[in-house]
């Protein structure tokens, strides 16, 4: 569960220095778009980039995110987000766990200095991103991750932007996660939130040097084992979803620079397998 909890965030640091990273390029017919796997939270530590980002950000005309992430932290969005994110009848965290869980995240908020009234409506999704982002932030993951840099970059740039889910779309899937389960959705995540540091480390070591395997290994296979209905919604449908979109790029004149979650990248189901499969001719940069 840990592995999930943490990728969920950064899917979803040293100074490691190896042959490739996680971008690639994808050509067919004489057209280019690259790809890029992002890590949505960073530490000051984790910049500059590898430099095949920028390489492949100034090779490109237009930036494809998962979604618009500027217009997640507009206050109208905010709002938004606690409504989806919160329960809207009767229930409640007590309501839906028993007393000694919601002893437990009680006791956890506590000592965060965040008392647990502050969640009483807050649905699993909401209430996992809060105490995974308190534990981040306690070994210094302030800055903003690869989407938001980017975004910055391709806005001072004027650089067409172009998005594969709404906003909207990406919060039903953190509203949906481990409701109906909320029982063990907290037990797992209590017993393994004390990982976070050495899980997030690993993460940034296999996703910077390009280690494809061992990341997909990290980031996908427990999800796909254990919890195979969330591994079929939160990444097996999406980039099923996506493909169409990725494919269309192909058409345009403009080089595209697609950047979404590393683990919708990598794996028997991802992006890059799939085009593979269809044809395309797939290197590492």
């Amino acid at each position: 569960m840990q592995k999930i909890l943490v990728s969920l965030l950064i899917m979803l640091t040293t100074g490691i220095v190896n042959a490739e990273t996680s971008v690639w390029k994808a050509t067919k017919n004489g057209a280019t778009v690259y790809l890029g796997g992002t890590i949505h939270l960073l530490r000051s530590s984790d910049y500059p980039l590898p430099k095949e980002f920028e390489k492949a950000y100034k090779s490109s005309q237009v930036l494809t995110f998962e979604t618009d992430i500027a217009k997640l932290q507009e206050p109208e969005m905010a709002v938004s987000m606690i409504k989806e994110l919160s329960y809207s009848d009767d229930r409640t965290i007590s309501t839906v766990v028993s007393s000694e869980t919601f002893n437990q995240l009680k006791n956890y908020a506590s000592s965060h200095g965040m008392p647990i009234d502050y969640f009483r409506k807050a649905k699993p999704g909401l209430l996992m991103s809060t105490f995974m982002i308190m534990e981040l932030r306690q070994m210094g993951v302030k800055e903003e991750g690869i989407d938001m840099y980017f975004t910055t970059r391709a806005q001072k740039d004027s650089k067409t932007m172009k998005y594969l889910e709404t906003p909207e779309e990406q919060l039903s899937f953190l509203a949906d996660l481990g409701i109906g389960n909320e029982e063990q959705f907290y037990q797992n995540m209590l017993k393994d939130l004390g990982n976070t540091k050495a899980q997030f480390i690993e993460i940034i070591k296999y996703w910077r040097s390009g280690d494809s395997v061992n990341l997909d290994k990290l980031m996908s296979e427990t999800m796909k084992k254990d919890y195979p209905k969330m591994y079929q919604s939160l990444l097996v449908d999406r980039n099923n979803n996506w493909m169409p979109a990725i494919e269309k790029y192909f058409e345009s004149p403009e080089v595209e620079f697609v950047l979404v979650g590393a683990a919708h990248l990598i794996g028997e189901d991802g992006v890059i397998n799939q085009l593979m499969k269809k044809g395309y001719k797939i290197s590492k940069l």
